[in-house]
C-alpha cells in the first residue's frame, strides 16, 4: 500500500531524510518554485503540488488542506520569524502556512506530537509511526524509573505522571506571592480524593465523631452565614450555563490579548500577535470558547468576550477574571467602573511584555501581571500555567460556585 504524501514528509524530517526537487524533465533542482515534483527517499514521487490529508484551522471545509510543496517550504524555513518566513513565501510564490498552524504542523512533522485534530484522515503508515512513537515514549519512560515488572506498578507509574503540573521559571517563583492555599487545596484533593470547599478544609467530623469548630469559627457561624454556606447555595440556584465562568479582554486590537488570540494563549500555550491574525484576514468571533486541560484529563470551557453589551446580571456573576490593557475607558458602561471596586469582585490580569514596567494608572491597580516574552515562544507554557494557578486560586476563594 503505498504512502500518502503527509506520512513520507513525516518520516522523512524525523529521521533526517532529504526529499528530492525535480523539474518538468526529471532533472534535480534546488529550488521548490523551480520543480514539479517532490520524490522521497522510498522513490515515491508526488506532484509538489499534491493536496495533504493537514486541514488548515481557518476553514472549516475538510478539503481546505495544506499542499505538499507549502509544508516543504516550511520546514525548510523553520528557523525564521514570522516576517521573514512570510517575505520568502511571496518571492518563491509559495503558499504560506498560517501562524494558528504553524507551531502545530513543525511540532507534529519533526515527531514532538504523535497526532492533531488537522489531521483529516489516517493511512496504516501514519498508525504504524504512530505506534512507534508511542512505543517509544513507554520505553522512555521507564528507562527513567526503576525497572517496573507488574502492571500495577506500571499503572500507578502512570497515574503519577499524569498528576504532574507544569513547573513556573526561576525568575516566576522568586516573584511569586506566598498564598499557597491553592497548591494546598489541590494536594488535599489528590491524596483524599474529594473536592475541597472554599474554605479549605475538608469535612472530617463525620468519620471521626470529634466537633472541629472553636470559638471563634462558633463566633463567625452565629454573627453571619459562612461564605461556604452562601456559595454551595448559589451554586444549586444556577443552571449549568450560568456556572460556566466568563473571561473579559479588552476589543481594542492594539492590546496584547483580544478575541483573536486568546485561544491560542490559553489552549495551545503559545503567544501569536493579534495584528499578525487580523493581517491573514481571520475574521474575529463575536465569542471564544477556550477548552482548559486540567491536569486530571478532565476539559472544562471558559467562554471570553470582548463586550458587555448583551450582559444579565447572572453573566456578571460569572464573569472570574478581566484582561485589562491600561485604559479606564475599557470598564465604562460596566457594573463597576471604578477599578477599586472593579478588582474587588473580579480578577484583574495586565498582559506585559517581560522588558517592560507597570506604569500608571495600571500599577495602582490589584491586578496580576502576566509577563509574555518577546521572541521566546517556549516561555509561554510557564506564563499559562501562573495564570491558571492565580485564578483557580482566586475562583476556590471568591467563585467557587463556577464550574472551573
Amino acid at each position: 500500500m503505498s504512502k500518502d504524501p503527509l506520512s513520507l514528509l513525516r518520516e522523512s524530517t524525523i529521521h533526517n531524510k532529504p526529499v528530492t526537487l525535480l523539474d518538468a524533465s526529471g532533472s534535480i533542482v534546488t529550488n521548490i518554485s523551480d520543480a514539479k515534483s517532490i520524490k522521497f527517499s522510498d522513490d515515491s514521487v508526488f506532484l509538489r503540488d499534491t493536496p495533504t490529508n493537514f486541514k488548515k484551522s481557518a476553514t472549516s471545509a475538510d478539503s481546505e488542506t495544506y499542499a505538499l510543496d507549502t509544508l516543504i517550504f516550511l520546514v525548510q524555513n523553520a528557523q525564521l520569524d514570522n516576517s521573514a518566513y512570510f517575505k520568502e513565501c511571496r518571492t518563491r510564490q509559495i503558499e504560506h502556512v498560517s501562524i494558528v498552524d504553524r507551531r502545530k504542523i513543525l511540532d507534529y512533522l519533526t515527531g514532538k506530537v504523535n497526532q492533531l485534530p488537522n489531521i483529516t484522515q489516517l493511512s496504516s503508515s501514519e498508525k504504524r509511526v504512530r505506534e512507534e512513537g508511542a512505543s517509544q515514549e513507554i520505553t522512555n519512560k521507564k528507562a527513567k524509573t526503576a525497572p517496573l515488572k507488574s502492571e500495577d506498578s506500571i499503572k500507578s507509574v502512570k497515574q503519577v505522571i499524569s498528576r504532574e503540573r507544569e513547573t513556573v521559571t526561576q525568575t516566576s517563583i522568586l516573584k511569586g506571592t506566598k498564598n499557597f492555599t491553592h497548591a494546598i487545596n489541590l494536594a488535599k484533593q489528590l491524596v483524599f480524593g474529594k473536592e475541597v470547599p472554599a474554605n479549605g478544609r475538608l469535612n472530617t467530623s463525620s468519620k471521626s465523631g470529634v466537633s472541629q469548630t472553636n470559638p471563634s469559627s462558633t463566633h463567625k457561624a452565629n454573627g453571619a452565614k459562612p461564605a461556604a454556606t452562601s456559595a454551595a447555595a448559589k451554586a444549586q440556584k444556577l443552571s449549568n450555563k450560568d456556572k460556566i465562568p466568563l473571561i473579559i479582554v479588552p476589543a481594542a486590537p492594539t492590546a496584547k490579548f483580544t478575541l483573536y488570540n486568546i485561544k491560542q494563549f490559553l489552549e495551545d500555550q503559545i503567544y501569536v500577535d493579534s495584528q499578525e491574525l487580523r493581517n491573514e484576514g481571520l475574521k474575529k468571533p463575536e465569542r471564544v470558547i477556550v477548552e482548559r486541560k486540567k491536569p486530571n484529563g478532565q476539559s472544562v470551557p471558559y467562554h471570553v468576550v470582548d463586550s458587555i453589551a448583551q450582559f444579565k446580571q447572572n453573566d456578571w456573576d460569572r464573569v472570574c477574571c478581566v484582561f485589562v490593557a491600561g485604559q479606564l475607558w475599557q470598564f465604562k458602561g460596566w457594573k463597576w467602573e471604578k477599578p477599586v471596586d472593579l478588582f474587588s469582585n473580579v480578577k484583574g490580569f495586565h498582559p506585559k511584555w517581560t522588558s517592560d514596567k507597570t506604569s500608571p494608572p495600571v500599577s495602582e491597580w490589584a491586578v496580576s501581571e502576566i509577563n509574555i516574552h518577546r521572541d521566546k515562544r517556549y516561555m509561554d507554557k510557564a506564563a499559562v500555567s501562573q495564570f491558571w494557578d492565580a485564578l483557580d486560586s482566586y475562583n476556590a476563594t471568591h467563585k467557587s460556585y463556577l464550574n472551573f
